[in-house]
């Protein structure tokens, strides 16, 4: 595959803290991630809404912001997957999740206090598979990541106020 110096450059900037900013402006004031789309329009799988997780750091207790695809469950919940590319180790904000479920997002501009919880066997397959539909990239992420071997962490995103998403 062909990569144009446009998609270079927005790749180079999107893992720059310059381009984590930005993309952290425009989802916050915008509910859109440019880096999500030029990722998905490179895939040619369909754009997902973003949200930015605030967890906190397990280590440092401080609160840490990524912007991060989700995909709803039909059931007023959502789902988020640890796939940092298929790589060898999970995301740092899927080590804090684990360390302390209770996190906050900004989903449609709008913020939530929310729960998580790590899903695990068959029902953990069974939420892959949805968010595969949702972003078919994650099936080749989860192959490269059976190397190590890695089972991409999926986790159950639900509002502590009870509202649906």
């Amino acid at each position: 595959m062909k990569v144009s110096p446009i998609q270079r450059f927005i790749r180079w900037f999107g893992g720059s803290e310059s381009g984590r900013l930005f993309d952290v402006f425009c989802v916050r004031w915008f509910s859109f991630s440019p880096i999500i789309w030029v990722f998905t329009k490179d895939d040619k799988s369909g754009y997902n809404n973003p949200c930015i997780l605030t967890t906190v750091g397990r280590k440092s207790g401080l609160t840490r912001s990524t912007v991060l695809p989700v995909f709803p469950t039909g059931d007023g919940k959502l789902l988020v997957v640890g796939s940092r590319g298929g790589t060898s180790r999970d995301p740092h904000w899927a080590h804090n999740l684990r360390a302390r479920p209770e996190a906050g997002i900004r989903y449609k501009r709008k913020n939530y206090d929310i729960k998580t919880r790590l899903l695990e066997g068959t029902e953990r397959d069974e939420k892959f598979a949805l968010c595969c539909q949702y972003a078919p990239v994650y099936t080749r992420y989860q192959q490269w990541a059976n190397q190590y071997p890695r089972i991409l962490p999926v986790f159950e995103i639900e509002d502590v106020a009870g509202s649906e998403f």
